[in-house]
């Protein structure tokens, strides 16, 4: 069964396309944002401006609506093309000295129905369908769902010979960050592709649990499952980056840190350590409490070894502090609770909780492909913001229109 098929992209032209591009408008602050919409016309962010900045006169359909007009208004002044052969599109990402080898497609939303894309996270119902209006509005998405698959030389090998090319184009963002891309429309190798990614057994979302979601829902709604399909951007598993979510807690639930120590050490080994190395060597994951680090692990006698989840120092953590001791049950929701994905050792949140901003604060060791997987593969679900995930993808390098 053909797992993934070529599609017609709309891209920027040669003019604007080192401006067109963005990082999710989540990833700027206010001001940056503020600053490319005054100082960049072509960006994507244009595009898409009444949903950054959503204004209250505004209902949810005359956001997206606007979006569409400006989508539109691009296409018509010829500051966006549609490729005119189906193809496929060789990406090579150098992000902060790391490189990443892709293959942007469309997938098959049947397969992501049967189970053979499988995913790790839950969604929430309210997001899907507010984004599943905006995908039936605005006809086209410009953010690739990121799906992993097991590294086969086959497929890398074909993505090398491809890349000895020369690039369809190359995009510097920053001396940090530099974009290339492959147009490969050729008929042979169209038929290459397709037919290597056949021996592929399944496909891992990393990143785009809602996207892939509302798509289907809108698919179930037009009636169009068994031919509609989403934008989706395949790395092999070695390559992809998972850093792990801390995660800081205002306050104590009304308990002394005394107290709270001592509720943990009902169910934990609570080890003192001198420094957040020393306590990252040692088993469980990091806590720092009034100025001491702890090592904190399950005693043996309480880890459930059946279960993928229980492998985990996010649900362990979740199910077993958060929770029962901190009062947390909804840790989509609760104030209280806030995820930190600074890679600095834990010293941002030390900083923070040294400061009084913060009660404690967990740092937790970062979850393999392997457990990602096996998650999936259990039909199981992670805590939320269990994973960062890289690469972090670019909006509007290809759009994918439906």
């Amino acid at each position: 069964m053909t797992l993934i098929n070529p599609f017609c992209a709309v891209r920027p032209n040669d003019c604007i396309s080192n401006n067109f591009s963005s990082k999710s408008f989540e990833l700027y602050n206010p001001e940056e944002i503020e600053d490319i919409l005054k100082t960049n016309p072509h960006s994507f962010l244009q595009i898409i401006k009444d949903n950054i900045n959503p204004r209250k006169e505004l209902s949810n359909s005359k956001r997206f609506e606007n979006v569409k007009k400006n989508y539109d208004q691009f296409k018509s002044s010829g500051l966006l093309i549609k490729d005119q052969k189906l193809g496929f599109y060789i990406q090579e990402l150098n992000l902060n000295g790391k490189t990443y080898n892709g293959i942007i497609a469309k997938a098959n939303l049947r397969d992501y129905k049967i189970g053979r894309i499988k995913k790790h996270e839950n969604t929430v119902k309210s997001r899907e369908l507010v984004f599943k209006k905006y995908l039936k509005e605005t006809r086209f998405n410009a953010d690739a769902v990121l799906l992993i698959y097991r590294d086969q030389k086959a497929i890398s090998d074909l993505i090398k010979a491809i890349k000895n090319q020369e690039p369809t184009s190359v995009i510097s963002i920053s001396k940090n960050e530099v974009q290339k891309l492959w147009y490969v429309a050729e008929d042979s190798q169209v038929k290459k592709i397709t037919k290597v990614f056949e021996s592929v057994q399944n496909l891992y979302i990393a990143d785009g649990h809602h996207r892939t979601a509302s798509s289907m829902l809108l698919s179930d709604e037009e009636n169009k499952a068994q031919k509609a399909g989403f934008m989706a951007f395949l790395i092999p598993e070695s390559e992809l980056l998972v850093q792990e979510y801390n995660r800081m807690v205002t306050n104590l639930n009304g308990l002394s840190e005394k107290i709270f120590l001592n509720r943990l050490k009902l169910k934990f080994n609570v080890v003192p350590c001198k420094s957040y190395d020393l306590c990252q060597k040692k088993n469980g994951f990091c806590m720092y409490l009034k100025g001491q680090f702890y090592s904190v692990s399950l005693q043996e006698n309480f880890i459930n070894r059946a279960s993928p989840l229980q492998a985990l120092d996010v649900s362990i953590l979740q199910e077993e502090i958060l929770k029962p001791i901190l009062g947390i049950k909804n840790t989509r929701t609760d104030k209280r609770l806030h995820y930190v994905s600074k890679n600095d050792n834990m010293r941002w949140i030390k900083n923070e909780i040294d400061r009084q901003n913060y009660a404690v604060g967990f740092g937790l060791k970062p979850i393999t492909v392997n457990q990602l997987k096996a998650i999936a593969d259990a039909k199981m679900t992670m805590p939320p913001k269990s994973t960062y995930i890289y690469p972090k993808l670019r909006s509007g390098l290809t759009i994918y229109e439906f």
